[in-house]
């Protein structure tokens, strides 16, 4: 009878000794980082950022000169058909300034669509008839230093 006893008491501690290894096994960090490439972990505290916008200079390669008014709405139009309208609306582009004489001008953009913004003005070759060539010579986080380059 006292073996029986012994051998529950006995058995009883092996098992509590397995359940707390395991337990400890579960709450180590590094079985975490293994989850972790598995399963989507989301951040405790996600920070909204505000969005930054990007200036980009640009020269125009054409004979004739060509109204502000049609440039910004080509842009508009070929950025669209590649990229599409919630995207278009997404990166508030605007012409900022355009130069008839040098055909120097500006663009703003949000910063996260200025490849995109570069892959449109290089598929841009006509505008009313008018055959050009849109070169982008820099992209400035600031207006003023954006000015500087166009003159």
């Amino acid at each position: 009878m006292n073996f029986y006893f012994l051998y529950i008491i006995l058995l009883s501690i092996i098992i509590a000794t397995i359940i707390s290894t395991f337990i400890t096994y579960i709450l180590n960090k590094s079985y975490f980082n293994k989850l972790s490439k598995n399963f989507i972990i989301i951040p405790k505290k996600s920070k909204i950022k505000k969005s930054r916008k990007r200036y980009l200079v640009f020269e125009i390669a054409t004979s004739k000169q060509i109204d502000p008014g049609l440039l910004e709405n080509a842009i508009r139009e070929k950025y669209k058909e590649l990229f599409g309208a919630t995207n278009l609306a997404d990166s508030y582009l605007k012409l900022i300034y355009f130069n008839n004489v040098t055909n120097r001008g500006i663009i703003r953009i949000k910063h996260i669509y200025v490849d995109y913004l570069l892959s449109s003005l290089s598929l841009l070759r006509k505008i009313d008839n008018n055959d050009i060539l849109i070169i982008p010579i820099k992209t400035s986080g600031t207006i003023n230093k954006a000015k500087k380059l166009l003159s």
